[in-house]
């Protein structure tokens, strides 16, 4: 831990100290349950049962969501234990259908339940009470016995409820924690950690968040590389007139040097997404030449289907309002070489004034990072379920680990969605003999922004939800995604549309309208035509099952790779 970090560390501790021997009332006992505490119970018992549905039409029904705010805020006022332990209940626990169901009917049950936005409205009434008894009462919950077992438990789940409940809190004990919680607790709830510190994260904690850049989990790399943006960018942001001066120059340059390492080293690629997207966040100046040595070691690695030159491509474009040829990293060089050192950032034109006279590089940095607008095609029939060695290093998982095809999809998707940015756009089409879609209003596919709510729905929910069973309609799924691709032209629900797409499969396709392998390649290729969606594929298993996939993504502007 370097200096700032101790002192930071010992800083806060001495605020919990003080805050410690300061006289603490006797509580109260309980009083017997309000009509408010025991309606909200019976509420509950109907949540967890399936009958609460946040659908009606197939669209979110509004008034039953206000209706639900409406009871929590009313327990919440009460502000007692008794009543932070039923909204606990509500912010810790799945309802589950009664049958374990195949992946579509489970995307069907949480689209209607919508268990992420009760957890959601459940931990923010939690965040804002004051009793003095519920802190320490949820802070306990991370001590539980169950929280390093190897099989997935309800204290797994109430630690995980409690990260959600402790980020933004605005308590010295609520930070202390989460800081002890990053270093200590095990992987997956340190990776909810990290991700809880990241809101509202203040550059104090930046010199912690640098640490966790050196972890070992991959996930938690991504999720401080994220938060070290997030918390610098209202520091160092030069469209808004910041120009950092001392400690907070220094930090700032050390940020950016250890996100560079990321991105030109780190040999998983979501890592080197999310430091990219981290780097971009902070919309100065320094950070343009990092990006471009980030490019310069990506055009020597192996071409892969998530395009990471392209990715970070963009992101120059972006920032530089210049457009030049994708393939290699001169143009860039040959830019920054001739402009970099004379190269300012203009504020931003306060609102009324006259917008400043045009010049060549107007476009610098007054426009948003330029969001991933990417939709997912994943196969979960029957044989996804089968076991796999890795034998190449071709995802972010070791050569030689033993998995399952599905295990390891959701593995990777889970780093990926971590790594994207606030406000990225994405979705998922699920397939086996039946095709569903994760977000959908009114029978229509949606368009769904990168957001706390949306990430905990897919890492919490979503991913973890989906059961290989059944045969394989490939072509199903692929029409599915491709009318999505070309709604954006004349659907009012589509304001912009994908522009990338992703096939994760593992097998020829078996049911559905079309089996026949040409005749769903040529079909794509002439439904693409005019949208021009980029079409990459990732495939697994058998070559002779899935070898048409790979001129597919070819002649669709895509990228090809086998996970062998």
């Amino acid at each position: 831990m370097n200096v700032r970090s101790v002192s930071l560390f010992a800083g806060l501790l001495l605020l919990a100290s003080a805050a410690a021997q300061k006289p603490t009332p006797t509580p109260a006992a309980e009083p017997a349950a309000p009509g408010e505490l025991t309606a909200f119970r019976a509420w509950l018992v109907d949540y967890h049962a399936g009958a609460v549905r946040l659908v009606k039409a197939g669209r979110t029904d509004d008034a039953m969501v206000a209706d639900i705010e409406k009871r929590m805020a009313a327990v919440a006022a009460l502000d007692s234990l008794e009543a932070a332990k039923a909204l606990f209940e509500a912010a810790s626990t799945e309802p589950r259908p009664a049958k374990a169901g195949t992946s579509t009917e489970l995307i069907d049950y949480y689209r209607e339940l919508q268990p992420w936005r009760v957890q959601a409205m459940a931990a923010a009434q939690l965040r804002q009470m004051k009793n003095g008894a519920v802190l320490p009462w949820l802070l306990g919950l991370l001590n539980a016995p169950g929280i390093r077992a190897a099989k997935k438990n309800q204290d797994q789940q109430n630690a995980t409820a409690v990260l959600r409940v402790l980020a933004g809190h605005p308590s010295v004990e609520a930070q202390l924690e989460l800081m002890r919680a990053c270093r200590s607790m095990p992987t997956e709830l340190r990776v909810h950690a990290v991700n809880a510190m990241a809101k509202d994260a203040s550059s104090e904690l930046v010199p912690t968040l640098i640490e966790l850049l050196r972890d070992v989990e991959p996930n938690v790399r991504i999720a401080a590389a994220n938060a070290i943006g997030a918390a610098l960018q209202p520091h160092v942001d030069e469209t808004l007139g910041k120009a950092p001066t001392g400690d907070l120059l220094a930090l700032r340059d050390q940020s950016i040097g250890k996100l560079e390492a990321l991105l030109v080293r780190d040999p998983v690629w979501q890592v080197r997404s999310a430091a990219a997207f981290a780097l971009a966040t902070m919309r100065c100046k320094a950070v343009v030449p990092a990006i471009i040595r980030g490019l310069e070691a990506e055009l020597v690695r192996a071409k892969d289907p998530w395009a990471m030159d392209v990715r970070l491509h963009k992101l120059l474009e972006g920032l530089t309002g210049q457009t030049v040829l994708r393939g290699s990293v001169a143009p860039w060089k040959e830019f920054w070489a001739k402009e970099g050192a004379a190269f300012t950032v203009k504020p931003k034109t306060a609102p009324g004034a006259p917008p400043p006279a045009a010049d060549k590089y107007e476009k610098f940095f007054n426009l948003e990072v330029e969001s991933d607008r990417v939709l997912f095609v994943l196969d979960f029939s029957g044989s996804m379920a089968e076991p796999v060695t890795l034998t190449a290093h071709t995802t972010g998982a070791a050569a030689g680990q033993a998995t399952t095809k599905a295990a390891l999809v959701v593995s990777e998707l889970k780093k990926l969605v971590m790594s994207l940015p606030d406000g990225a756009l994405v979705n998922f089409v699920v397939f086996s003999d039946e095709v569903r879609v994760w977000r959908q209003e009114g029978g229509h596919p949606a368009l769904v922004k990168l957001d706390d709510d949306t990430r905990d729905d897919l890492l919490g929910n979503f991913l973890d939800s989906l059961r290989p069973n059944g045969p394989t309609n490939l072509y199903g799924a692929l029409d599915k995604a491709l009318d999505f691709g070309g709604r954006g032209l004349f659907d009012k629900y589509y304001a912009t549309a994908f522009d990338t797409l992703y096939v994760i499969t593992d097998g020829a396709p078996s049911a559905g309208a079309i089996v026949d392998k040409q005749e769903i390649r040529r079909r794509v290729r002439e439904s693409n035509q005019l949208r021009r969606v980029a079409i990459n594929c990732i495939t697994f298993g058998d070559k002779n099952d899935t070898e048409f996939l790979a001129p597919m993504a070819e002649e669709n502007g895509g990228r090809h790779i086998h996970v062998d």
